[in-house]
């Protein structure tokens, strides 16, 4: 009797992991949001150092660049390991998104004021403290009117993030969606720094989309 429950016991496991498996892939991979992990919480440092960034560059305040650039090099960043799809590369643009470009605009910014001139030296002797594998970082230019085209495997039940900052000189929007074609996050605001957050419900791959509303743009797409 007892092994006849057992054997029962187990059909029923078996049951509801084959209904589990049977779910899983279908509709929209977007679940409810989970905790924060430490890969999510370096992607928002780099959002907040883009705004900052954008800002910095706005009201030609050194002070606010020179508080992107370190928390650019505390965070750390790799090689981002994003699959190609489709690129439109734009002409070549002057580098102003690494923290030597960002660190440069700040000294220029910051003029006769030697504090703020002394503090941008410490952050660029600092060097990058960031702890090897952060987040997945690319550097590129798309051209006018095109869109970039990427895919990425997020993990299910982690909270996936996807970053774009542009340099400024047109609109960007963002587009993540599923391995089933639904949009699960979106961001047409009207500046080119972009962020997007959800939570798969299963591990798969999403594709993301850049899209270029104006003149061609430097922009660094980052990811978890």
């Amino acid at each position: 009797m007892k092994i006849k429950t057992s054997l029962v016991a187990l059909a029923i496991l078996a049951s509801f992991a084959v209904a589990a498996v049977a779910q899983q892939g279908k509709g929209s991979n977007q679940g409810e949001p989970a905790k924060p992990t430490a890969s999510s919480q370096a992607v928002e440092s780099l959002a907040t150092a883009a705004s900052l960034v954008r800002y910095g560059d706005a009201h030609k305040d050194a002070l606010s660049l020179i508080t992107a650039a370190r928390i650019m090099s505390q965070v750390g960043s790799s090689d981002s390991k994003a699959e190609v799809v489709a690129v439109n590369p734009g002409e070549k643009k002057a580098d102003k998104a690494s923290t030597e470009a960002i660190l440069a605009r700040a000294k220029q910014y910051a003029g006769s004021r030697a504090d703020l001139v002394a503090l941008a030296n410490d952050v660029a002797a600092s060097g990058s403290r960031g702890a090897t594998g952060g987040p997945g970082r690319k550097t590129t230019v798309v051209s006018r009117g095109t869109a970039d085209v990427y895919r990425v495997r997020f993990n299910g039940n982690e909270p996936a993030m996807v970053l774009a900052s542009g340099d400024g000189d047109s609109d960007l929007d963002l587009y993540v969606l599923d391995e089933n074609g639904n949009t699960v996050c979106k961001d047409e605001d009207t500046t080119d720094t972009l962020l997007c957050r959800w939570t798969p419900k299963w591990s798969g791959v999403f594709t993301i989309r850049v899209k270029n509303l104006g003149m061609a743009n430097q922009y660094t797409l980052v990811h978890n």
